[in-house]
């Protein structure tokens, strides 16, 4: 029984600690970019090796990154896809547009989690009566930092090469607002899902290696 108590108590604990750690990382406010690190990342993103014609807006982003405020924002993003994939002739790649598409979504998404970020909505039905758009999705950047930052990877370059293999057109808008919710209760229930697993794993260590232990 004592034992019993000691695992339920060391569960809970985890499971306050891993919420508080994960709360603190999905929240954490960013320090609006100083010009040097402005600077910094325009020169990165300008050196990079991106694909021709769909070059970086650098000064739209660098006054969008000049008006930082550290807090968290959303991109509305449309997309209309090519029937297919439009790789340059020397490249081992082929399908649909949608096929390119994903397969720079499937390192955006890894590059976006990295950094407290995700997509909250997406959907592949578009009403053909009122858009011409084949996708929309709604992405959450926890700041401005957070964007650039994936903007300067390396793999986010290399992933472009599929996004506009993809695309034959898109659109986006930035917006900010405090009605859409954040993920607050996916965070608490993962932190639960942990701190259930650590108190099931432990128990069972208990009971293997000490089974004589009062449970």
């Amino acid at each position: 029984m004592k034992q019993t108590f000691k695992l339920t108590t060391f569960s809970v604990c985890a499971g306050v600690l891993t919420f508080l750690a994960a709360l603190y990382w999905y929240t954490w406010s960013a320090s609006p970019l100083t010009e040097a690190e402005i600077d910094s990342y325009i020169a990165a993103i300008a050196a990079q090796d991106q694909v021709p014609g769909h070059e970086h807006d650098l000064v739209s982003l660098k006054r969008f990154l000049a008006e930082d405020d550290g807090l968290p924002f959303y991109t509305v993003n449309l997309y209309k896809f090519h029937t297919r994939a439009d790789y340059p002739s020397d490249a081992d790649f082929e399908g649909s547009g949608r096929d390119a598409f994903d397969r720079f979504s499937n390192v955006m998404v890894r590059l976006l989690i990295a950094r407290a970020s995700h997509p909250i909505f997406g959907s592949d039905w578009v009403f053909a009566g009122g858009t011409g758009w084949d996708r929309i999705v709604i992405v959450r950047y926890r700041s401005r930092r957070d964007i650039v930052d994936i903007f300067a990877s390396p793999e986010f370059e290399a992933a472009s090469l599929h996004k506009w293999a993809g695309l034959r057109e898109n659109g986006r808008m930035l917006v900010q607002g405090l009605h859409i919710p954040a993920a607050y209760l996916p965070i608490g229930l993962l932190s639960l899902f942990i701190a259930v697993s650590v108190a099931l794993s432990l128990r069972g260590l208990v009971r293997r290696y000490w089974p004589s232990s009062p449970h």
